[in-house]
């Protein structure tokens, strides 16, 4: 089979493989689409030597798929059924799984669980992870799963009661998943960030305004603030950069939440924090990837309008050139159709 493998930093080739083979508890798959988001290219440059160890390396965490086969064992699926995954396994059995907390398994094994890759034609998966795609759910929206998810874990720790505003750093991929979120349970989402072509893609997923970036790193807080003075009960970092971080503490209301979806040191010392009676939360993925897809089968999600182009597998490597070249402030979503 082809699978799209890193022989180094942004070295991204089409080798053949095997096929393989399900064992206990997982399934084959036949990946229909993947669409990269940030952590995809922070593999593809393994920035800061972070997330790869040894080449050669698959890629991917967002996909939709077709089932191929059943390993032992496995019930609840059946062959040809669609199906998608979030990149976090579980054991199923701890205490945090066990009540639906499935994104911060407790089991030891957590971390030897195998890297989900989806950049090629097959692909092993957990039975645990999969979840059916139902109707209404095209094979491209089941590839831009992740931000959605996320965003449900992060607003349901904000708490925020239905028709707030919400500011959300960032217009990114996930910042993208957020904004519609945000819109479709009945936040008034606000975006801050942005360049290009992104502006226009954050207003038409939902955001009611967006305060754009005209340069890396510009600092917009204070003519945020000029709008909304009293700044916002509730904050979504998505960006996980230092920009975003320090953009996300100075624009916090007093009593905010802030939910944090990765990054560096914080911006702010504890008396910060303590002074402002800031509550700072972590988003580690989500439970709730069946909520996400109903919202999308229900109509009230729709990415579409965020995707700027679609290449074949074999094309994958002018995929990430797109996403990461100069023009990349003007690129949304990239659809990688791995089915022929």
């Amino acid at each position: 089979m082809r699978a799209a493998r890193l022989h180094g930093p942004a070295d991204l080739r089409i080798d053949k493989v095997p096929v393989p083979v399900p064992g206990p508890g997982e399934v084959l798959v036949r990946v229909l689409a993947y669409s990269p988001y940030g952590t995809c290219l922070g593999v593809y440059h393994n920035r800061g030597g972070r997330y790869v160890a040894n080449y050669p390396i698959g890629i991917g965490a967002d996909f939709s798929a077709e089932i191929a086969a059943l390993g032992p064992d496995v019930s609840g699926f059946t062959v040809g059924q669609r199906v998608t995954a979030q990149s976090l396994d579980n054991c199923g059995t701890c205490a945090n799984c066990m009540v639906g907390r499935t994104n911060l398994c407790l089991s030891p094994d957590l971390g030897r669980y195998v890297r989900q890759v989806c950049a090629q034609d097959f692909t092993l998966v957990s039975a645990r992870k999969l979840c059916a795609m139902p109707e209404g759910v095209s094979d491209e929206a089941g590839a831009m799963l992740t931000g959605v998810v996320d965003a449900l874990n992060a607003f349901d720790k904000l708490g925020l009661p239905e028709g707030s505003t919400v500011a959300i750093l960032g217009v990114g991929a996930m910042g993208q998943g957020a904004i519609a979120t945000a819109r479709a349970i009945g936040l008034v989402p606000v975006a801050i960030g942005g360049r290009g072509a992104k502006v226009a893609m954050a207003v038409a997923v939902g955001a009611e305004r967006v305060f754009g970036i005209s340069a890396h790193g510009e600092d917009i807080s204070a003519s945020v603030l000029e709008t909304f003075p009293n700044g916002f009960a509730g904050v979504v970092e998505t960006s996980a950069s230092d920009w975003g971080m320090a953009q996300a503490f100075k624009i916090a209301a007093p009593g905010a939440v802030v939910a944090l979806t990765g990054g560096g040191a914080l911006p702010v010392t504890n008396w910060d924090i303590v002074n402002r009676e800031l509550r700072v939360v972590g988003v580690r993925g989500g439970p709730d990837q069946a909520g996400a897809l109903r919202l999308i089968a229900e109509g009230r999600i729709d990415l579409s309008p965020t995707i700027s182009a679609r290449f074949p597998l074999e094309q994958i490597g002018e995929a990430f050139a797109l996403l990461t070249g100069e023009g990349a402030k003007d690129v949304g979503r990239v659809i990688i159709r791995v089915a022929a």
